[in-house]
């Protein structure tokens, strides 16, 4: 019977904020989404990576004479499992 309760409880605290994936992986998932995206490619010149910096909506990515950001938006998980997201890549800019 103790079994049964604790069952339940686990139940319970299984919500979507305690089944999110580590950091390190939800933002690897992200980064090899953007990575693999053509525009974030042709943005860059198809030039080689230099840089990949965090910032307050996503990315930035950088290549010897351009850079492109990329807005990440999370969409909570209706039942348990990583986060969902969606990319808004921006406007190349090249020197």
């Amino acid at each position: 019977m103790k079994f049964l309760a604790a069952a339940s409880v686990a139940l319970v605290v299984a919500t979507p904020a305690f089944a999110a994936v580590s950091g390190y992986w939800d933002s690897s998932k992200v980064i090899h989404a953007i990575l693999g995206n053509d525009r974030v490619a042709d943005a860059l010149r198809q030039q080689p990576i230099e840089s990949i910096t965090s910032t307050e909506n996503g990315y930035q990515i950088a290549s010897q004479d351009c850079r492109v950001d990329v807005q990440v938006n999370r969409i909570a998980p209706d039942r348990p499992g990583p986060v969902r997201f969606s990319l808004n890549i921006g406007q190349g800019q090249c020197d």
